[in-house]
């Protein structure tokens, strides 16, 4: 016997109403942000304690991309909308951080300036644009879907 479950999301544009399924798959894009998501956790949990001792305001940036990729995974995982606007954000502001400490260094934090080589950094990039990435084809895609129609 299934069930439906529906959710409703409000967004700048419309109201869309996604009714589920239960036992539904969720959608290849949904499984790769999830994904996504997952090695951004990954990658900066073990980086976490270095970065608390180097710099602590650093280290609680950490702590909040890990929170927020865990919330985006929640979302996501209920086909809630907001998850990808979650994710894009977090994993934008992550690497423009990145870039930010390779070029110009952050207060305090210039130790890692010209150092575009180290591997986590990259597969840390690679995860996070792959988010970047998914986030903008879910939301153009969903903008288009929920757009309304208009007749001529």
């Amino acid at each position: 016997m299934q069930s439906t479950v529906q959710r409703t999301h409000t967004s700048a544009d419309a109201n869309a109403t996604i009714n589920r399924t239960a036992g539904q798959q969720l959608p290849i894009a949904d499984l790769a942000g999830i994904a996504g998501l997952s090695a951004v956790i990954a990658i900066h949990t073990s980086e976490l304690s270095g970065k608390v001792d180097e710099t602590a305001y650093l280290g609680f940036g950490y702590v909040l991309l890990i929170a927020a990729s865990i919330v985006s995974i929640v979302l996501l995982s209920q086909r809630d909308i907001r998850g990808w606007y979650l994710a894009g954000l977090a994993a934008l502001a992550t690497i423009v951080g990145f870039v930010l400490t390779r070029t110009t260094g952050l207060p305090a934090a210039k130790g890692d300036i010209g150092n575009w080589g180290e591997t986590i950094a990259i597969w840390s990039l690679v995860a996070e644009g792959l988010v970047v990435l998914l986030t903008t084809y879910v939301l153009i895609t969903n903008r288009r879907s929920t757009a309304p129609h208009i007749a001529s």
